[in-house]
């Protein structure tokens, strides 16, 4: 399906673009569903419009047993920010990238933290139905 196809190359084009866009070193990858961990932040996109992934990453935070502190979201973006027991803010940006595509930034304290920005990542994943 050409559909398909083409949704594919966009998902691998908007990584690419996260990858070299003002990146100083090498990421790391992460997994293989398009997510690259760089610059203390997990980065990825996701084959779903902003308002599935806005709802999955907030369930996600409640999920994990996150306090979300703050959520917004508007046609533009959304943001939802959560607190761990040992203090650490989550934040996850979300930005919508075309026709049912949305980039998501996961980052987790203020020097970043992989393990847990791919746990989150994995949870939303699931939440998502991946």
């Amino acid at each position: 399906d050409s559909a398909m196809v083409w949704k594919q190359f966009a998902l691998a084009l908007a990584l690419a673009g996260l990858v070299f866009a003002g990146s100083s070193c090498t990421p790391d990858i992460v997994g293989t569903d398009a997510a690259v961990y760089s610059n203390m932040r997990l980065h990825a996109v996701a084959s779903q419009d902003l308002t599935d992934v806005y709802e999955a990453s907030v369930k996600a935070m409640k999920d994990l047993e996150l306090d979300v502190t703050e959520s917004d979201k508007d046609v533009f973006s959304a943001r939802v920010m959560a607190k761990g027991a040992d203090g650490k803010k989550v934040l996850i940006v979300l930005e919508p990238q075309g026709e049912g595509m949305t980039s998501l930034k996961i980052g987790v304290g203020t020097v970043g933290n992989q393990p847990r920005s791919e746990r989150i990542y994995d949870q939303i994943k699931k939440n998502l139905g991946g």
